[in-house]
């Protein structure tokens, strides 16, 4: 289990590193653009992932899963949304330290299904992959270029 946690939290570092490429590219012009008729602008699509980093962290760490507030008058700049980003990046990994390897088995049921905290820490992660595809086709559609992530393949 040692190995597996290890490697996932290896794995949501370079997360963090790969999409703080993609956070340094925002800008005040295109936070609120909408490049998809009905759906969400720009800017709650990110406020929301980023926050969901420390959403699934502490509540994984002490058990507390309250959402966190992402109010856009509160962040509505891109130097804040940049700020934040580095906040919560540090207030996560903080917290993934505080879970304990033995706890890893330990089965949540207050969710739509019971699921064990490895398997949450998993879904922080691919929650987060899929908004970070969003910004991806966003920032296309909005005629942008995303900096290229540096994968393996």
């Amino acid at each position: 289990m040692n190995d597996v946690y290890g490697f996932l939290k290896s794995a949501i570092e370079r997360h963090f590193e790969e999409t703080k490429l993609l956070i340094d590219q925002l800008s005040d012009q295109i936070l609120l653009e909408e490049p998809v008729q009905s759906g969400r602008p720009l800017v709650e699509i990110v406020l929301h992932m980023i926050r969901s980093f420390e959403y699934y962290s502490r509540g994984l760490s002490t058990d507390h899963w309250e959402p966190l507030p992402y109010d856009l008058t509160v962040y509505g700049s891109a130097l804040e949304i940049k700020s934040l980003y580095e906040d919560v990046v540090y207030k996560t990994k903080s917290s993934l330290n505080e879970i304990s390897l033995t706890s890893l088995n330990d089965v949540l049921e207050n969710f739509n299904r019971p699921a064990s905290k490895m398997e949450v820490l998993l879904e922080m992660l691919e929650h987060s992959i899929q908004h970070r595809g969003q910004i991806l086709v966003y920032f296309r559609l909005l005629g942008m270029e995303p900096v290229k992530i540096p994968y393996i393949v």
